[in-house]
């Protein structure tokens, strides 16, 4: 994701009454004139066709009924101005429809509506935020904020214990982001890291005294006021969350690194746990 990027990719939910991700579509289109497509995928069952002469006469009005209800909700697109394209599937399985789509439509950015969910149902259930961010190769924005952004703070969460070259990747393209993302929406950034000990320069491009880094040096190393970057001991989600709490972000910038098997659905990953621990949008990205 780059200030140059201009397309946005935004899943519309036709279960709810109030379209979130249009919401912030339209706030990041206007600030960084970009063109959203909209992506609705409908689906009803066989059962619900009586009163139809066959069932392409059930499904032929189901989708134009659809269409005119997307207009509708595109509306204030138009009046603002913003450009934009609509796209209408028929699937049962909405979240494969929308990865299908998002590859073929060359987008930068994917906004979806998001909401909290409990642990059990995380644990035991793939939901569709889940399977879209393990699976999608672009950065996606949970929005969970039905409004405007109420604070001007990005913060970017980073990995500074990995020495993995994966981790270190991944950081690199964390700050790209985040700093691209402030910079769009005319917020100030800041970054966070969690850790369990003492942090090692060892493995990062630090030069100075001694093996421990400080925020000076952090700062420096990702040209970001050290007042701006907040470092927290303890458990990753658990630090984290604190600092999202203390500092009361608008949107968290996160990485995900996709895991499969046993492991993957025991542990989990930071990003899907904190999705339902923060009030901020959250930016996911690999």
């Amino acid at each position: 994701m780059t200030q140059e990027k201009t397309r946005l990719f935004v899943i519309v939910d036709p279960t709810a009454s109030h379209q979130v991700a249009l919401v912030k579509a339209l706030l990041i289109a206007k600030l960084a004139d970009c063109q959203i497509h909209a992506f609705l995928c409908v689906y009803r069952d066989i059962k619900e066709s009586d009163g139809y002469a066959s069932r392409h006469d059930f499904k032929h009005q189901t989708l134009t009924d659809a269409q005119q209800w997307l207009v509708e909700q595109l509306e204030p697109c138009k009046v603002a101005g913003v450009p934009f394209t609509r796209e209408i599937v028929w699937n049962s399985k909405w979240h494969d429809a929308a990865l299908h789509s998002i590859a073929k439509a060359g987008c930068d950015l994917v906004i979806k509506s998001s909401y909290h969910h409990s642990k059990s149902r995380r644990f035991y259930s793939t939901t569709s935020d889940f399977n879209l961010m393990r699976n999608c190769a672009c950065p996606i924005l949970f929005a969970h904020q039905t409004q405007e952004w109420r604070s001007n703070k990005v913060l970017a969460c980073v990995d500074l214990e990995s020495t993995d070259s994966k981790h270190a990747r991944l950081n690199n393209v964390i700050i790209r982001d985040a700093r691209a993302m402030a910079e769009i929406v005319g917020m100030d950034l800041h970054i966070a890291a969690a850790h369990k000990g003492e942090i090692d320069i060892d493995h990062l491009p630090i030069k100075g005294h001694g093996h421990q880094v400080n925020l000076q040096q952090l700062g420096e190393l990702y040209a970001v006021d050290a007042a701006r970057i907040h470092l927290r001991q303890g458990e990753t989600v658990a630090a984290l969350k604190s600092i999202c709490d203390e500092i009361d972000p608008s949107i968290v910038i996160m990485g995900t690194l996709a895991r499969t098997g046993i492991s993957g659905k025991l542990i989990g990953n930071t990003a899907e746990k904190l999705l339902d621990l923060v009030e901020a949008d959250v930016l996911t990205v690999n």
